[in-house]
């Protein structure tokens, strides 16, 4: 809750009341359609497409409180992320703290039940709030914590672990063909929290990311922002130092601003506001759009109510604030991923690893076939050469009749799994990889007392190609 707003009592009473009598009564005169899980049409997005979506949840405390709640808006949102998954290419969903009003177990047993609408469905991360916690990320055990710490998302597939304390975690998730990286760091992260930050930031170096907490930029007039007190620690111990981090938001203060800062490399980190408790019936489970498109360079931020969008009569207000298109709710982040996250290359592989005695395979495998170095796809036989036995390839010519060249400089080819490809006998039939193309094992030569890599057992009953069929090239 930020330091404009009202009394909390009023302020629950005063959003709710503003569509209903009784916020009890609230679900019934509204005519919230809540829709069975097993009827959500929504699948996995696509993880190559250069466009995708992260869905961000604020404050919700208004709509979990014991002395008059109504979750129903928040249930709809989730339904809503999970119906739509697929076609708007939603990868995560965030929530910015302040789940609940008190943090009372009551509150928690509630809020958990309709976090149940996406546990499994949709990866998430949820992050202590002032209403939900007290003190800093060492306040030990809180109802919170037996709610949304660890345990809760141990199943998780984006998950990736959490500060020893619980309060702060850290997820992975896997978007445009890459790996991002999303920090969920509690209201007030103490040294030990900022240190183990630091520690993940470290262990994930060129990973994009994204970090969320509470309490990051404080509204100024006209949509402006600037640091917190909470927010300047934050930006000195651990934004500013780490390139990685383009993009921050918070929730707790309204309305929603947004700024951009230059870190210690020259380079540009957005920070926004996201909260919208003071907004009728309490922010209506307001859900904002984060839509990244690599291919513009840009992040598309939209911002809307799932639950007041389907509703089947809406009032002038509820018509009115259904959707938000003003400077701060709606707007397009430019951002070039490629200068400033640029694509990993295929890991190197010593040519040992894919050495015949006397020559060298080469493969570029992708997953689903081989590619050569022209975009060609094809399953045939890979080129085999001789070349020194210390030799290695500078390129990755696969499946193409184009010969590498024999050098120095690491390898940047990686052969493919047994069961994918194929070689080809010198009898001309073609066999898998499973079969003939076998991985090769280390033998020692008795003669000369070196090791050297022969294939497989299961390998042995393809021929190699005869000496007429087989080319080769000097380094």
């Amino acid at each position: 809750m930020s330091d404009r707003s009202p009394s909390p009592g009023l302020a629950r009473r005063t959003l709710l009341q503003a569509a209903v009598g009784t916020p009890v009564a609230a679900a019934a005169v509204l005519g919230a359609q809540p829709v069975p899980a097993a009827e959500a049409a929504g699948g996995p997005a696509d993880a190559e497409s250069p466009r995708f979506t992260l869905a961000v949840v604020p404050d919700t405390q208004y709509l979990f409180d014991e002395g008059g709640s109504d979750p129903e808006p928040v249930r709809a949102t989730f339904r809503h992320v999970i119906d739509r998954r697929r076609e708007d290419g939603i990868v995560f969903l965030a929530h910015l703290g302040d789940v609940t009003e008190h943090g009372t177990t009551t509150e928690m047993r509630l809020a958990d039940d309709v976090f149940r609408t996406i546990d499994g469905r949709m990866p998430y991360s949820v992050l202590g709030g002032n209403h939900d916690v007290s003190g800093d990320d060492q306040r030990g055990d809180t109802p919170y914590l037996r709610t949304f710490g660890p345990r809760r998302f141990a199943r998780s597939a984006t998950y990736q672990g959490s500060s020893p304390d619980g309060y702060n975690s850290f997820h992975i998730f896997h978007a445009a063909g890459r790996q991002w990286l999303l920090l969920a760091l509690d209201w007030r992260v103490s040294d030990a929290g900022i240190a183990w930050t630091k520690g993940v930031l470290d262990a994930h170096r060129g990973l994009p990311t994204i970090l969320t907490t509470h309490d990051l930029v404080y509204p100024e007039d006209g949509g402006g922002a600037h640091l917190s007190d909470h927010g300047q620690r934050l930006w000195d111990q651990v934004i500013r130092r780490h390139d990685q981090i383009f993009l921050a938001m918070g929730g707790h203060y309204w309305p929603t601003g947004r700024t951009t800062l230059t870190n210690d490399h020259g380079n540009p980190v957005d920070l926004h506001i996201t909260n919208y408790q003071d907004r009728y019936y309490g922010g209506a489970g307001m859900l904002r759009y984060y839509a990244f498109d690599l291919v513009r360079g840009v992040i598309d931020v939209s911002t809307f109510s799932p639950w007041l969008q389907a509703r089947r009569d809406p009032t002038a207000l509820e018509a009115e604030t259904h959707e938000l298109t003003g400077d701060t709710d709606r707007f397009t982040v430019e951002v070039d991923f490629d200068r400033r996250f640029p694509p990993a290359p295929l890991p190197a592989r010593p040519a040992a690893k894919v050495v015949i005695p006397g020559t060298v395979a080469y493969w570029r495998f992708d997953g689903e076939g081989l590619t050569g170095a022209d975009g060609s796809r094809s399953r045939p036989a890979p080129w085999r050469g001789t070349c020194p036995a210390t030799a290695t390839t500078s390129r990755s010519p696969a499946c193409t009749t184009d010969p590498p060249t024999c050098s120095p400089s690491p390898p940047t080819t990686t052969a493919p799994p047994p069961g994918t490809g194929a070689c080809v006998s010198t009898a001309g039939r073609t066999r898998t990889a499973a079969r003939c193309c076998g991985p090769a094992r280390a033998r020692r030569s008795p003669a000369r007392g070196s090791r050297t890599a022969t294939p497989s057992k299961r390998s042995s009953s393809c021929p190699t190609r005869s000496s007429a069929t087989t080319r080769s090239w000097a380094s």
